[in-house]
């Protein structure tokens, strides 16, 4: 297959899988299928098993992998490469999300079918809960206080798993809505924890993901 065809194959299930959680449902298993087949031979499956969870940030894959939005301009994005390499590195993200699951069973509370948006508050209400502060390429991982995450979080958090990261690979999806919140919440590293909301209006100018047109959107 040569790239171009890959490269298309990618956006087009990054936008099925994205558009679809934006709108408030899961995708489906059978519309992914044939794409996820044709993407990554024998592997398929837990693409798929990745794809339909329901805390899978869908939507930031779409926007960043698919549509480009950079949360760190230093750094660039599988869709400034090949699609043989957005392949590999969405696939990686998949296998990497699937791993997190797993891994934070014992650790926080989450439910198994998602969790609903109308549950979710944002740091005392400031927080619109858009995720844009976690699209960046690693952060110190230090754990809070009597906490000690599995030795592999720390490299997860740092951005050492997958590289160019497009978004901490802790953050997770609400259903019904685009919002977005971290899976370590409750005990998420003390960089993350000491981000208030003098830092997110610092960081407000020029907020915002880009449009296939190129205009800029806040999300």
């Amino acid at each position: 297959m040569i790239s171009d065809d890959v490269l298309n194959l990618c956006r087009e299930l990054l936008s099925q899988a994205g558009q679809t959680r934006a709108a408030g449902s899961l995708p489906s298993r059978q519309t992914l299928l044939p794409l996820a087949e044709a993407l990554w031979p024998g592997q398929a499956q837990p693409a798929l098993q990745a794809l339909t969870d329901p805390y899978l940030a869908a939507t930031m894959l779409w926007r960043t992998l698919g549509q480009g939005f950079r949360g760190n301009p230093n750094h660039l994005r599988p869709l400034d490469s090949d699609g043989p390499r957005l392949a590999r590195d969405l696939l990686a993200l998949l296998g990497l999300h699937l791993r997190i699951r797993r891994g934070l069973s014992g650790l926080v509370a989450w439910a198994d079918g998602g969790q609903p948006a109308g549950e979710l508050v944002g740091d005392g209400g400031w927080c619109d809960l858009c995720g844009q502060c976690c699209c960046h390429c690693g952060t110190v991982p230090t754990a809070p206080p009597g906490v000690l995450y599995p030795a592999w979080f720390y490299h997860a958090l740092a951005g050492e798993t997958v590289h160019p990261q497009p978004y901490c690979p802790f953050l997770f999806q609400a259903l019904e809505e685009p919002l977005f919140f971290c899976g370590l919440h409750p005990i998420k590293p003390l960089a993350c924890s000491r981000f208030d909301r003098t830092d997110c209006e610092r960081g407000l100018p020029g907020r915002g993901y880009l449009e296939p047109s190129g205009q800029g959107t806040v999300a």
